[in-house]
Formats: structure tokens, C-alpha cells, sequence
């Protein structure tokens, strides 16, 4: 039977069966844990589900015959969790990490320490380079050059992302209050497949009066992988542009957006260049498509 509160951990995956069992094996190597799993399989035809409940029957593996996208298989995963578990939060975490013990506790006790703490987010290493941060303290966003940066992107990590700080959380490693994220809408799904959806939902409950904080002491190390098959197409050329001039509208000052724009000309001739180089044309009319659509439906 079901308990109420605690935590629920959210994986989302897709044909990555491999990276998916690795990441709960180190979920369930921490004794001392005693929060509940939920997979959200977004359409894998790689027998992942199959494999999980084979070799970690306490984990719910739930199938999707399609890939909604990250936010709205987020979301749907989370709506589940909330019927099944009845948790006080989620933890949204990539399926190509692996955690350290008390990674979980680690992440959940500021929120009992700080009523209007929403939103945690851990410190991630690279898997292939664990002395390297892949991410510090959350994203570094800058609308005027159309550029997220993690905190510490590379840098060999000595210590200098040690202290606990507000940060603009990243969604790979991050926990939320559960009825925060359910009173928020979870994440935009004008956002899918792909981000920044994470981005967005961080800034949105920071708007709402709580506060994200980056909690070091709580380490993942990252693959850094991505599951929505990535190609720099036409297709993922016009969703970039879309999604990001939504979040720049969203959330950018207008000295921020005055800034985009009048730099706008110059960025465009830079990815014509790339892209021309490649002779990727397809990708240039992607963007044109994307900044058409945005520009037909000015929603929030």
C-alpha cells in the first residue's frame, strides 16, 4: 500500500535500457533509501521496461507507446506518481547519472529547513571526466547572445561551487515540492520535445515566491546524453528558435530582449555560416520556419 509523503524519483527514458539500469543501480545501492521509483519509458522499443522490472521489481516501469517530448512525459509521469505514491516531491532525475549516496536525503532537507525553499538541484560531474563539473550552481542564461551555460561548465572541480546558493535550476538532478510543481502546471509543454522546460519552470516558480537553491553536497555524475534524438535538421533547427524566443519573451528584461534582437542580424549570419559550411540549408530553413511561427502566435 502506498504511503503518503516522502519522495518520488522521476526517470524519463527512451531506448536507453543500458544507461537506464545503470542509474537505478546506484539509486538502489544507498541502504538508506526509502523513497519510491517511477520510470517513464517515452516509447522505447528496447525492451527497457521489461529489463527494469526484471531486475528491480520495486520500481514502477511504465510503457508509453509514443515519445511525448521531456515536459509532457514529465508531466504525465508526475501525474502518476501523485496517484500512486501521494508524495510531498519529486525528484526529476536523467536516466544517464549515477548518484552518490545520500543523494536523495541530501537534495530533500533544505525544504524541511526553509518553508519557501520550492526547488533543489544537485552538483553534476562528468561520468567520463569525474574530476570536471558539467554543472556548478545551475544555468548561466544570456538572452542578448541566445547562450545557457552551467555554473562551472568544465572546470576541474576544487571546491569552488561549494557553497549552497540560489541558482536558476537545471532539470537533469533537481526536486521540487510536488504540490508546487502540480499548483505550476509542471512543466510548459510548448516545450517539447525539448527545453528548456527546465529553464522555464525554474524561473516561474521563482516568480511565484520560492526560492531554487543549488545544494553541492548532493553529487551525480552525467553521461550527458540525450534521448530525443538529437539532429541539427530542419525540424530541430525551427524548434530551438521557437522555444527559445518564447523563453526569451517569457522571462528577459527589455534592455535583454532590445539587446537579442539588435545582435540578432549578426547571430543569424553566424549560424548561416556554420550551417552554409555544412551545406545543412535545411537547418537555416528551420529557423526562418521557427521565427514565423513565433511570431504568428504571440502567447504568453
Amino acid at each position: 500500500m502506498a504511503h503518503k509523503g516522502g519522495v518520488v524519483v522521476i526517470i524519463l527514458t527512451m531506448n536507453q535500457r543500458e544507461k537506464t539500469l545503470q542509474c537505478l543501480s546506484s539509486l538502489m545501492a544507498d541502504a538508506s533509501a526509502g523513497y519510491q521509483i517511477l520510470l517513464w519509458d517515452n516509447g522505447s522499443a528496447d525492451g527497457t521496461c521489461e529489463a527494469v522490472r526484471n531486475a528491480y521489481p520495486a520500481v514502477l516501469a511504465h510503457h508509453h507507446p509514443t515519445n511525448l517530448g521531456v515536459a509532457s512525459g514529465r508531466n504525465a509521469a508526475a501525474r502518476l506518481a501523485a496517484e500512486t505514491f501521494y508524495p510531498s516531491y519529486f525528484l526529476f532525475l536523467d536516466n544517464d547519472m549515477l548518484v552518490e549516496p545520500g543523494f536523495v536525503d541530501t537534495l530533500q532537507r533544505p525544504f524541511d529547513e526553509v518553508p519557501q525553499v520550492g526547488q533543489t538541484q544537485a552538483k553534476l560531474r562528468f561520468m567520463h571526466d569525474r574530476e570536471r563539473l558539467n554543472d556548478g550552481g545551475g544555468a548561466r542564461i544570456n538572452f542578448m547572445t541566445w547562450r545557457v551555460k552551467p555554473v562551472g561548465f568544465g572546470e576541474v572541480d576544487r571546491g569552488q561551487y561549494d557553497t549552497v546558493r540560489r541558482c536558476t535550476a537545471c532539470g537533469g538532478a533537481m526536486m521540487v515540492r510536488a504540490e508546487l510543481f502540480m499548483r505550476l502546471n509542471g512543466f510548459d509543454t510548448r516545450f517539447d520535445p525539448f527545453g528548456p522546460e527546465d529553464l522555464d519552470f525554474s524561473l516561474r516558480l521563482q516568480r511565484a515566491g520560492y526560492s531554487a537553491l543549488y545544494i553541492p553536497q548532493a553529487v551525480a555524475y552525467h553521461a550527458v546524453s540525450h534521448t530525443y534524438g538529437r539532429n541539427y535538421d530542419e525540424e530541430y533547427a525551427r524548434t530551438k528558435l521557437r522555444h527559445w524566443l518564447l523563453f526569451m519573451r517569457r522571462h528577459a528584461s527589455l534592455p535583454q530582449k532590445l539587446g537579442f534582437f539588435l545582435g540578432a542580424p549578426f547571430l543569424g549570419a553566424q549560424v548561416m555560416l556554420r550551417e552554409g559550411k555544412k551545406g545543412n540549408f535545411r537547418a537555416l530553413v528551420g529557423f526562418a520556419r521557427g521565427l514565423l511561427e513565433l511570431l504568428g502566435h504571440p502567447g504568453p
